[in-house]
């Protein structure tokens, strides 16, 4: 028997999910996906009612909330803003989309290149950027980089670089995790490089306050997630260990089955997400208090002022269906059940279809007996109309038919083949467009991302079901219409080919010329 929560609804999807944001106060629900969409659901309200639903043409990378307005990063436009109207307020388009998104004092994105722009809530852009950023964390007053070079940098709140911290190691190091510590302090998780595999140095955890190096902690995995409240940094590891860390004591909690993927605090619990549960664990009594099995690889969890959990994942399975949205109230009274009864709450209505032959094909002479009475007077009222008409049919069947009247419709019936047979010859081909030439200068930049749009191709007969683009070698780089890549400073040529259900195609080339600098 194990404890769990009674009362978990689900949302089942038909697109998988790539992220979700729960409203800290209101109960609404955004729930981005693979194919640009995000919906607003009020997750208070019966039935989970749609409130509004957006799409931006392309995946969805992160959504947040700003106040009651939605913010959304997609992969390939970049950084969006609209109202719950689903009007868009302000767009700031990346040249190489969307990575990464916070919004806290104000809106943090970083694009897929490496640069960190911020923005203020009405959509001005701050001057300052960062370049070659990797990932990025945020502390109370700070903002913490991991940078190309594996580096560590902290800004303050204007991008203003403070603090570097230098590579450690002979040969190097990667940069495993950086976030906020508890009070004013921060972290980083490191794992060494080395020449041989197996003698890589020792995972470690480092404590810093400001630009000080208070202590560091050797770890027997890798930091996955982290969470922490005014006295205590909790991490999650990728070997399922549960650590705490208060002042320099580094405690091991508890060990889970499975890689830990997410954390998040309430009250005096841990709600911890691996692949496949969601589990609470309370602080105080250091004691795992519940568990909620999912069908996927818990990938996000958030909970709102109120005690209300929504928390989706994935089981990486393409040859399944998306996974359900789970929905929850922390408050609610836990009760004990057997372990099978666990996957009960995501598990869709099964509609029973009736097998047994003798009742299928059963012969039904009377079925009048199962109608109502007014329904046996309308079906009565329908036999007698059938009756009538079915005798005007059968007399207009014995008049005589004048030869002229036959002759009349088989000149309009040989009109009719012979139209349909001209229409049918004439198969118009598909019109491939791939974009005007371009060229581009770089400047500070050893490259340049580039989006191929083959988008404006059209059919009259609306029958392109294939696109393929070609490098220059004749090599097919993508099936999409619409695409990046990152060309170096040269020419570069490219053609798109479209092909319709008949196998009809046709092709159209582009030549982007990009110049380096100091050209």
């Amino acid at each position: 028997m194990v404890a769990t929560l009674p009362m978990i609804d689900a949302l089942h999807q038909q697109v998988s999910v790539t992220a979700i944001a729960l409203h800290p106060t209101s109960g609404h629900l955004l729930i981005g996906n693979n194919d640009g969409f995000v919906q607003c659901v009020d997750t208070k309200s019966e039935g989970h009612k749609l409130l509004t639903k957006i799409h931006v043409n392309s995946k969805i990378v992160d959504v947040a909330w700003s106040t009651n307005k939605i913010v959304i990063l997609d992969e390939t436009n970049g950084l969006h803003v609209y109202s719950m109207d689903a009007e868009e307020v302000w767009t700031s388009e990346f040249d190489a989309g969307g990575a990464q998104l916070h919004v806290g004092k104000q809106i943090l994105a970083l694009d897929g290149i490496g640069t960190l722009r911020q923005y203020t809530f009405d959509g001005q852009e701050y001057a300052n950027v960062q370049r070659d950023v990797r990932s990025f964390s945020t502390s109370e007053d700070s903002i913490l980089l991991v940078l190309e070079d594996q580096t560590v940098a902290r800004t303050d709140e204007q991008l203003e670089i403070i603090y570097r911290r230098v590579q450690r190691g002979e040969i190097g190091e990667d940069i495993v995790a950086v976030g906020a510590s508890s009070g004013q302090t921060w972290f980083v998780a490191r794992e060494g490089h080395a020449l041989v595999p197996g003698e890589e140095e020792a995972l470690e955890l480092e404590v810093y306050s400001n630009d000080e190096l208070l202590h560091r902690h050797e770890l027997n995995g890798r930091v996955k997630a982290s969470t922490a409240d005014a006295s205590c940094l909790y991490l999650g590891l990728d070997n399922g260990n549960l650590l705490s860390l208060k002042n320099q004591d580094l405690e091991e909690l508890t060990l889970f089955d499975y890689p830990i993927q997410s954390l998040s605090m309430s009250g005096t619990t841990i709600v911890v997400g691996t692949w496949f549960y969601v589990y609470g664990f309370d602080i105080e009594s250091k004691a795992i208090i519940w568990q909620i099995e999912h069908k996927g690889m818990i990938e996000g969890l958030q909970i709102d002022a109120s005690g209300r959990m929504a928390f989706f994942g994935e089981d990486q399975n393409d040859w399944t269906g998306a996974e359900p949205v789970g929905i929850c109230d922390l408050n609610q009274e836990r009760i004990e059940v057997d372990s099978s009864f666990l996957q009960g709450w995501f598990e869709e209505e099964r509609i029973e279809v009736e097998t047994n032959p003798e009742i299928v094909y059963r012969n039904v002479d009377d079925f009048t007996n199962l109608l109502s009475d007014e329904e046996k007077e309308s079906y009565k009222q329908d036999m007698q109309s059938l009756e009538i008409g079915l005798d005007s049919l059968t007399a207009a069947m014995n008049e005589e038919i004048s030869s002229n009247s036959i002759d009349e419709d088989d000149v309009d019936l040989d009109d009719l083949l012979q139209f349909l047979h001209e229409d049918a010859d004439e198969i118009i081909l598909p019109k491939a467009y791939a974009g005007e030439n371009q060229s581009i200068r770089l400047h500070d930049a050893e490259a340049a991302v580039i989006t191929l749009d083959g988008t404006q191709s059209s059919d009259p007969q609306d029958r392109i079901v294939t696109w393929s683009w070609l490098d220059e070698r004749g090599r097919e780089i993508s099936t999409e219409p619409k695409l990046m890549v990152k060309l170096s400073p040269g020419n570069h040529q490219f053609e798109l080919r479209v092909f319709d259900s008949e196998g009809g195609m046709t092709s159209d080339s582009i030549q982007i010329t990009i110049e380096a600098s100091d050209s």
